[in-house]
């Protein structure tokens, strides 16, 4: 890790409670300010930084008034785009309880309102909403109403679909609509799987969520005197553990700091007991490897080895924990990281067998994607 990386996940640890004067002071002198700045930049994280500078943890730093300016604009930023994007979801809410539509509202808005005190410390980029399939053309219908449009082009270029449209959003599990108001942009992203593959993939057999994605068991939020629905803590936490290792390859950390404070202010809390009653081997170890990192990174205890044994972490192998770890700095859309990305959905799976059909399921899905278009 390099020295820049040091600092951030040092000032990130005194964020979290955890502040060690000396150690981030001594940091401090070994880094390059600029080089600071485009990584706390790329990892969205200047909130979190200008939240430390006004609780005077850098006060015997010297750290530049252009850097200490730049994070208070992106706070600033993060302040309006919350304010907007809460009263947009509260619009598109209204609507689904008006058409008696169940949803839930997920990831984003949810952990701000139950991680964070101050709105301009992270911002959410979507709406993330959980539907039932069966209800999307009523809640499409009402978005198209709303003035949202599917970006038809970001389908067809960058996801590069090969069949009509209308073909693809039946067999998709998560659409998503733009809407433009000048220079305002809203996304709504509307889901109703979390794998992220067809039916017949491997993944729907390793891991198992039909269990934990109800809407007969809920929990509630209020954002501006509206009460939201959301997923129950247990479902919450293995929503954001599933998300954090399948879709974002445990990079980014933004991300393991949600977590960690998920993790800090609600483990006693959580029902662990019927997590594990629920949730199969493969699920199991994603969660016990996201309680190991945050455990980790937020100087907590580590796992016992019974705590290891019931999460299905007791057989990683020799480098795997390392990998995993070693991925929180690395950034999206870089092609190495996504290659890391399916590296470790090859290694996820508790038992080798379910491994190994992992691997013939991507090379499956590699042909039909790379070479059935061209052999046409």
């Amino acid at each position: 890790m390099k020295n820049e990386q040091k600092f951030i996940a040092e000032s990130i640890r005194a964020f979290l409670g955890h502040y060690n004067a000396k150690k981030l002071n001594k940091l401090f002198e070994s880094i390059d300010v600029r080089k600071l700045n485009t990584i706390i930049a790329g990892q969205n994280i200047a909130g979190y930084f200008y939240h430390l500078y006004l609780h005077k943890v850098f006060d015997s730093l010297n750290m530049p008034a252009y850097t200490i300016e730049n994070w208070k604009r992106a706070s600033g930023r993060n302040l309006i785009a919350n304010e907007l994007n809460n009263n947009e979801a509260i619009k598109i809410i209204k609507d689904l309880t008006k058409n008696k539509i169940d949803y839930i509202y997920i990831k984003g808005l949810s952990m701000r309102y139950r991680c964070y005190n101050d709105e301009y410390i992270n911002s959410s980029v979507d709406i993330d909403l959980f539907i039932r399939k069966s209800d999307y053309t009523k809640v499409k219908n009402i978005l198209l109403a709303m003035g949202y449009k599917i970006p038809l082009d970001y389908y067809v270029n960058k996801i590069a679909i090969k069949i009509p449209f209308e073909e693809f959003e039946k067999k998709e599990y998560e659409i998503c609509f733009i809407k433009k108001l000048n220079a305002l942009q809203f996304i709504v992203d509307l889901q109703w799987d979390f794998i992220g593959r067809d039916k017949a993939s491997v993944f729907h057999r390793i891991y198992r969520f039909e269990p934990f994605y109800r809407f007969d068991i809920l929990d509630e939020i209020e954002v501006e005197e509206y009460k939201i629905k959301v997923f129950p803590l247990e479902t919450e936490f293995v929503n954001i553990s599933f998300h954090y290792a399948f879709h974002h390859g445990f990079k980014g950390i933004k991300w393991l700091t949600d977590i960690c404070l998920f993790i800090k202010k609600y483990e006693s809390k959580i029902d662990f007991e019927s997590i594990f009653k629920t949730a199969d081997i493969n699920l199991k170890k994603i969660l016990g490897i996201t309680l190991m990192l945050a455990y980790e990174f937020n100087y907590q205890r580590k796992m016992s080895k019974e705590q290891k044994k019931l999460f299905c972490v007791d057989r990683l192998l020799p480098f795997e924990y390392s990998f995993y770890k070693g991925m929180v700095f690395k950034l999206d859309g870089i092609i190495s990281d996504r290659i890391a990305l399916r590296i470790i959905k090859i290694l996820m799976p508790y038992k080798m067998s379910d491994r190994l059909h992992v691997i013939k399921d991507s090379l499956k899905f590699m042909w039909r994607n790379n070479f059935n278009g061209k052999l046409a």
